[in-house]
């Protein structure tokens, strides 16, 4: 008898079903699904070693104590997703955030602040430490900032000097009883973004190279208290500098603003030896300018709330360093762009001159050897057979047969300059640039300079920095020699400097040595009167310039206001007077 063939039941695995929504049933016997464990043995290998080695000691049936740690495992990278977007939500409804780029003069302030006021007076677990003068141009500022905390910081071992800085991360710290949470971000890799323009953000959508300040509540004021706190502290403990910025920041810099800065002791007005009538006449127009009664008579006018200066004369002469001692006079910061280098265009000239503050000097060095010329537009007329040359004082320093206002760049020699004259009229005074600046353009060589650069409205003064006269000679012996000497050697008196100086000043021929050469000589006399007076002669037949003294024929200052303004108080002479100036205005 055949009996019918019966097929042995097969055993069923659990299958998911095309529209079952988890992975594995929900009736599973462990509240932690096996896949969970599975990822996190995947995750940490070592377990799955120790496993063996237990079973081994004493075997046991199923996974014991380490299947239990990896269903612990498994469950804390479930709910980590969940706590990081409950923790992203409370932070949005509970807290107040700020963003500042490290490139931005606040975030110098702020981390000025959080290196002396918190990592240096706290039990603080992690700190930047970089040497001094090695890693940032701005080392000098946290120098300053962090002597307020006392002399454990020593600013005269600069070499072996270690500041202590916030690091990249988070940080926590206290302000009364408001909790703060400071945050540093870097990084090396940037992508651009639409929306943030000029900056850069990493993958997550925060900005990179920037610092963040956090805080509970729902208003801002905390912050810019705090903020405000910072740049009080710099105040206070910054008192004799003044911040000097670059432009040039290049492509190293991703946040395109191009500024970079470094604060130093503030220049002295009594340490440039120039005419004293000059100096004051300059000082007390600058004094005028930023003065409240100068501030509403172009208001009052309709007249940009701009100054113009042009410093020119032979190398030497003073015209950097006067202008930074002004800067340091009217305590304000000053900025300087060199177009000469080729590496800044005309957009990127307006942005530099879009950021200034409202308060500060801006100096243009050197604009003569820039190369920057009136651009040819082609001309409706038939050309004459050959370009007209140069006057005879421009074919000097262009050479001759170039057209009228070529460029240096025309003739094929040094870089490529990126600015055009327009782009620089628009930057300086186009209907965008900033007011309330004080421009200061210094030229070896003026005439070379095109008249649309220096007409008045931009150029309100022009300022002739010479070679050293007799008055200016006494001078700088006196702060060069004299007070070295009255200092270290009890022996000398002050008439017999004053006579010293007189001597020196008399042997030192007029209008023929400039004020650097003079300042060489007499630092490498070290403070000796006697010896400046023994060597002087000697000195002033081995440098006598081979084509005598420049004479006196230059005239020092020059004003270039028109005549309804008066640079010194301002007043009108009538109402015509206005209405021309007006006119003059809008025909620039």
């Amino acid at each position: 008898m055949v009996l019918p063939h019966t097929p042995q039941k097969a055993q069923q695995l659990p299958r998911t079903e095309p529209d079952q929504l988890w992975s594995e049933p929900i009736d599973s016997p462990d509240y932690i699904p096996r896949h969970m464990k599975r990822s996190a043995a995947s995750q940490f290998p070592i377990l799955e070693v120790i496993q063996r080695l237990l079973y081994r000691l004493k075997p046991m049936p199923s996974g014991g104590n380490l299947e239990n740690l990896l269903a612990l495992i498994g469950l804390y990278q479930a709910i980590h997703p969940l706590y990081r977007l409950l923790q992203d939500l409370c932070i949005r409804a509970f807290t107040v955030q700020v963003t500042i780029p490290e490139s931005d003069p606040i975030a110098k302030e702020v981390l000025a602040w959080m290196g002396s006021e918190v990592i240096l007076t706290s039990r603080t677990r992690s700190a930047m430490l970089v040497t001094g003068g090695m890693q940032d141009a701005n080392d000098n500022f946290h120098r300053h900032m962090m002597m307020a905390r006392g002399p454990r910081i020593g600013i005269d071992k600069v070499d072996s000097e270690v500041l202590c800085l916030p690091p990249i991360g988070t940080r926590l710290f206290w302000i009364g009883f408001r909790p703060f949470i400071f945050s540093r971000r870097g990084g090396s890799s940037y992508r651009n973004n639409s929306v943030i323009a000029g900056n850069f953000v990493d993958d997550s959508g925060h900005l990179q190279n920037s610092l963040t300040i956090m805080t509970l509540g729902w208003s801002l004021k905390p912050l810019q208290d705090f903020t405000t706190l910072c740049h009080k502290f710099k105040i206070k403990n910054l008192t004799g500098t003044t911040t000097v910025y670059f432009a040039g920041g290049g492509s190293g810099d991703p946040y395109g603003e191009g500024w970079q800065s470094v604060s130093k002791a503030i220049r002295k007005l009594d340490t440039i030896d120039m005419d004293e009538d000059t100096k004051f006449d300059l000082i007390r127009d600058a004094e005028y300018y930023y003065s409240e009664q100068s501030r509403s008579f172009f208001a009052d006018c309709g007249i940009p709330y701009r100054r113009g200066y042009l410093f020119h004369g032979p190398p030497g002469t003073g015209k950097s360093s006067f202008s930074a001692a002004l800067a340091g006079h009217l305590g304000c910061d000053i900025y300087h762009i060199n177009l000469a280098t080729g590496s800044i265009s005309d957009g990127g000239l307006h942005r530099l001159f879009l950021g200034l503050p409202r308060k500060c000097i801006v100096v243009i060095e050197d604009i003569d050897s820039a190369g920057i010329g009136r651009e040819q537009a082609p001309s409706t007329t038939e050309a004459p057979p050959t370009a007209p040359t140069l006057s005879i004082g421009i074919e000097g320093m262009y050479g001759a047969g170039m057209p009228m206002h070529m460029p240096r760049q025309a003739s094929g020699q040094g870089r490529r300059n990126m600015v055009t004259l327009s782009g620089l009229l628009n930057a300086i005074d186009g209907n965008a640039s900033q007011e309330g600046r004080l421009l200061i353009m210094t030229s070896n060589n003026p005439d070379a300079l095109d008249s649309a650069l220096i007409r008045p409205g931009r150029i309100d003064k022009k300022v002739y920095f010479g070679n050293i006269s007799t008055s200016a000679g006494k001078s700088i012996f006196k702060r060069l020699i004299g007070r070295s000497a009255l200092a270290h050697d009890a022996a000398f008196t002050m008439a017999q400097i004053e006579q010293y100086a007189s001597e020196f000043a008399d042997k030192v021929p007029a209008n023929n040595f400039t004020p650097a050469q003079v300042q060489n000589f007499l630092q490498g006399c070290r403070g000796d009167p006697h010896q400046a007076l023994r060597e002087i002669d000697a000195w002033v037949e081995e440098n006598r310039s081979a084509t005598g003294a420049s004479g006196t024929s230059e005239t020092s200052t020059s004003f270039m206001s028109h005549p309804a303004f008066d640079p010194i108080h301002g007043l009108l002479d009538n109402d015509s007077d206005l209405d021309s100036l007006m006119e003059g205005e809008g025909m620039a």
